[in-house]
């Protein structure tokens, strides 16, 4: 077989000339393209001004609601503290939902609904502060043996002073769960004739739900509630008008929350010593295997603060855990 040869140069001159019409080809497709996209551009802009036109002529003047203003802000706040990982969407920490406990469990067990599964809890809850004087006490002693508590609070307590809006502060941040026990506590008014006025109620917590909106945040929410007096009262003095709030509550996603136990600092003989209240809770707790606990932090509950230590230290040796309420 005879070889063929075919000399450098001619290789050489071969592909310089392939590779010459490989650039220009590239080029060609490079200035068609970019002819493409020019003419694209154009017809937008030239679209995009007669449409301009013909709104100029059509349009009427659109005036923003308020509310729909208010909306969108509301909307454009959430995203934002979404975005930096807000934490307060809840009637707790974030860090702290390990201790919470559905509220309508709760409601269950204050009921005697709730099959009883031999779990030990106890849920100690304080109504009618902020006070100044025996909250910090309260929390003082809390935080000593690392237990979280429900509190049930009071608008008009909240608004005394910086000092009471700085305690509410701590309650959350360390991790405690914050209820709504209306704003005013006025018997006369939220109960005329000992009938639930409901939608004077209802208004009243709401005012207290927006002073916990202004002392923790827009994003804080809370659905847990604690009636004055207690919702067992409304059912003693078999109030016509509580179906009625029954279904308010429903619509709202609200969670009325009573009691099993309390130490009586509020009820009966007055000014009961730290021991005594200790008593009356060992009699009240007895063999139940979950106990929601009623106690008050207002002023002039001292003795509640002082009893504290022991009331926790009994529950702990009897095997209970402590838990919030959500």
């Amino acid at each position: 077989m005879t070889a063929f040869y075919i000399g450098d140069d001619n290789i050489t001159k071969y592909g310089q000339a392939a590779k010459k019409k490989r650039i220009k080809r590239r080029n060609v497709k490079i200035k068609l393209l970019s002819i493409f996209i020019f003419l694209i551009l154009i017809g937008t802009i030239i679209i995009g001004k007669c449409l301009t036109k013909e709104e100029e002529v059509k349009a009427e003047p659109v005036t923003i609601p308020t509310t729909t203003t208010t909306i969108i802000n509301d909307v454009l706040q959430t995203n934002n503290e979404i975005s930096k990982g807000s934490t307060k969407n809840h009637a707790v920490s974030e860090e702290c939902k390990k201790y919470t406990y559905n509220a309508e469990k709760v409601s269950a067990i204050v009921n005697y609904k709730e099959k009883n599964d031999g779990q030990k809890i106890a849920f100690l809850t304080f109504d009618d502060g902020p006070s100044t004087t025996v909250t910090p006490k309260i929390l003082d002693v809390l935080k000593d043996y690392n237990v979280k508590a429900t509190f049930f609070l009071i608008g008009k307590n909240i608004v005394q002073n910086e000092k009471s809006k700085g305690l509410v502060k701590r309650e959350f941040n360390e991790g405690h769960a914050i209820g709504n026990h209306t704003y005013s506590h006025k018997w006369n008014m939220l109960f005329p004739n000992n009938k639930i006025n409901v939608p004077t109620f209802m208004d009243d917590v709401k005012k207290n739900d927006n002073v916990l909106k202004t002392v923790l945040g827009q994003d804080f929410n809370t659905r847990i509630l604690r009636v004055p007096g207690g919702y067992v009262s409304r059912i003693y003095y078999k109030d016509p008008n509580l179906p009625e709030l029954d279904v308010i509550l429903k619509e709202k996603n609200m969670i009325s929350v009573d009691w099993n136990v309390e130490i009586r600092d509020a009820a009966g003989k007055p000014n009961k010593s730290s021991d005594e209240l200790f008593t009356i809770l060992k009699k009240q707790v007895g063999t139940k295997s979950k106990v929601i606990i009623l106690m008050h932090d207002t002023y002039g509950k001292i003795q509640t603060a002082n009893a504290l230590p022991q009331i926790i230290e009994y529950l702990k040796y009897q095997g209970y855990e402590f838990r919030t309420i959500k």
